[in-house]
């Protein structure tokens, strides 16, 4: 294992007798530390983030932490810092006592493709003498690159007899078994089937148990949302998954049938009301459903009752829905039709799709997460093969099939070549749905939370259709009552004001938003769930974080609010005032 990490100088690793992760003793506060070196940096770094911060460290052995975190600015670094993280907390072998590897525990001293060209010497017993090797091959890099090659054809092979993914082979869990395997050495008795089903699960069980409890004990902390998702299984029961989700992870909850209470929303309530109580409702700030009728309806019962915690809608539905909406205006719908024709016409037949293919070198439909992103995103990929398509239906290969001849085929290839009505219809449309989109995208990917997002992006998403259509009331009007009508009768709520006054990268913008209903969502937010006796100190702490003082104005806090999420870099700056420690809900956790 590689040591150049600088966390290494102020901690140690320490045996844990019958356990198999490792556990890591900070020089400063002797606290354990499990799950490598990646948390004993936030250790001693106090990000906050999935440990607590180490109290003794020196100032300058944080600032030193902290910089080498930051080291890596790009998202692409970024990515790689969290997987090489997730790889040395899951694994379970890599004990460098274990006598199989080298005693500095690199795995550059494993046996290897080479070790059967290499006798070793004590580095004690050479008396000046060079380590010699015993026949040596005269490429060394070759054999080695041959040596790879075998392995991977043999991983390859794995994946493609069984089925599985090629994404798998990205997982932080993959990579802990492939280097375990190395570092073990010849001779692995790989485990049996019942091995896998009896102690290999309930192990596996133990640490994931370990897992959540970690998650738990934050909830108290940043208080929690819980998720609800609906699907039917094969026998078409109603099930709803409860999943529990705070910025340290997302757990489930359970699984219930549903089938008796999904259609009534007292019956919905009861359940969502049940779900609130196991978890604590003083914990709660948000429920999640989807937003048909009776989940409002419930939603709406549920905040009668508990005065703390708010129900919202799926953001992810609502704006699907906008689309949806969008769709029927007669521009939309005229582009819709016909691009619908096209590309079912190229991917019912066989031919078609080859020469399409062929001619565009990429597909044309583009699948999303929901039904009229999907559209949309395949007008997208229209348009932007508009001339490889042209191109395809005045080839000689299109005048050679039988569908060149027929009235279908006709009439695709008039829509591609001469229908400029289609055209100007599939611009209009991408203009005024593209940035929808885009928020669609944000709030279903998994880079950051939403929530401290949405607020900014609906208003500079209806801002950029307004400019694409040319900037006249009258050219946008109709597509902004569309998005405002399910914004402020659905999707709005006082919490996505809150995280929006509370996201740095919005509230030190040029372009923040002095609406009167960002500032009464956040007072209503605290009102509901800051306790009274309280309000003083987070008054005080808003003061700071609007004007930046304190913690707030720092080199450091100024200079990564633009890159870290909200929540991170507010719980980084935001809860270190010792005054401010007994808000049972910190403001901040609404940005998260």
């Amino acid at each position: 294992m590689s040591r150049k990490d600088p966390a290494w100088k102020y901690a140690k690793e320490i045996p844990v007798p019958g356990k198999l992760y490792k556990y890591l003793e900070c020089n400063f506060c002797q606290q354990d530390i499990k799950g490598g070196v990646g948390r004993m940096k936030d250790h001693l770094a106090a990000t906050h983030k999935n440990v607590r911060a180490c109290p003794k460290v020196p100032d300058e052995v944080k600032e030193e932490i902290l910089k080498y975190l930051k080291k890596g600015t790009t998202d692409k670094e970024k990515r790689q810092d969290q997987f090489n993280d997730m790889v040395e907390s899951g694994a379970y072998f890599h004990d460098s006592s274990n006598p199989i590897h080298g005693d500095d525990g690199d795995m550059r001293s494993i046996r290897g493709p080479m070790d059967k060209y290499l006798v070793h010497v004590d580095d004690e017993n050479i008396d000046g003498q060079e380590k010699h090797a015993a026949n040596p091959p005269q490429d060394m890099s070759q054999h080695i690159k041959e040596a790879r090659k075998q392995v991977a054809m043999d991983i390859g092979r794995f994946f493609f007899e069984n089925g599985i993914s090629f994404n798998c082979i990205e997982s932080p869990a993959f990579v802990n078994m492939c280097r375990s395997i190395g570092l073990y050495g010849k001779g692995l008795k790989v485990p049996s089937r019942q091995e896998l089903s009896t102690w290999i699960l309930r192990e596996e069980v133990k640490t994931t148990d370990v897992i959540v409890e970690d998650v738990k004990r934050s909830w108290i902390q940043t208080g929690v949302s819980i998720l609800s998702d609906g699907w039917k299984d094969m026998r078409g029961r109603s099930l709803i998954n409860f999943l529990v989700n705070n910025p340290h992870g997302t757990v489930f909850l359970r699984s219930v049938d549903a089938s008796d209470a999904v259609k009534d929303a007292n019956l919905l309530f009861q359940l969502l009301d049940e779900i609130v109580e196991e978890v604590g409702e003083e914990l709660v700030v948000q429920v999640v459903t989807d937003n048909a009728s009776n989940y409002k309806a419930a939603g709406k019962l549920l905040m009668e009752k508990r005065k703390r915690l708010y129900w919202t809608p799926c953001a992810a539905h609502c704006i699907d829905l906008m689309l949806e909406k969008l769709g029927e205006l007669p521009q939309h719908k005229n582009a819709l039709m016909k691009a619908k024709k096209v590309s079912n016409f190229i991917y019912n037949h066989g031919l078609v799709l080859a020469m399409m293919r062929k001619h565009t070198d990429r597909e044309l439909i583009r699948p999303a997460t929901t039904r009229f992103a999907t559209a949309f995103l395949t007008l997208e990929s229209m348009m932007q093969l508009r001339q490889p398509l042209q191109a395809m239906f005045t080839s000689a290969d299109w005048e050679r099939t039988t569908w060149s001849k027929k009235s279908d085929g006709k009439e695709v290839k008039k829509i591609i070549l001469s229908d400029q009505r289609f055209w100007r219809a599939v611009e209009y449309a991408l203009n005024t749905t593209r940035p929808l989109v885009k928020v669609l995208r944000m709030v279903n990917g998994e880079q950051m939370p939403a929530m401290g997002f949405l607020y900014g992006a609906m208003n500079t998403a209806k801002e950029e259709i307004a400019k694409n259509v040319g900037g006249q009331l009258g050219d946008y009007k109709e597509i902004w009552d569309i998005i405002d009508a399910k914004w402020e009768n659905q999707l709005h709520h006082d919490l996505h004001a809150a995280a929006y006054f509370l996201n740095p990268r919005f509230q030190y913008g040029e372009n923040f938003s002095k609406h009167p209903e960002v500032k009464k969502g956040l007072l209503c937010c605290m009102e509901k769930l800051i306790p009274s006796a309280d309000h003083l100190q987070a008054d005080l702490q808003l003061d700071n974080f609007q004007s930046c003082a304190g913690l707030f104005g720092r080199y450091a806090a100024l200079a990564s609010f633009k890159t870290r999420s909200p929540g991170n870099w507010s719980t980084q700056y935001g809860d270190e005032n010792p005054e401010l420690q007994s808000i049972e809900f910190d403001v901040f956790s609404f940005s998260m």
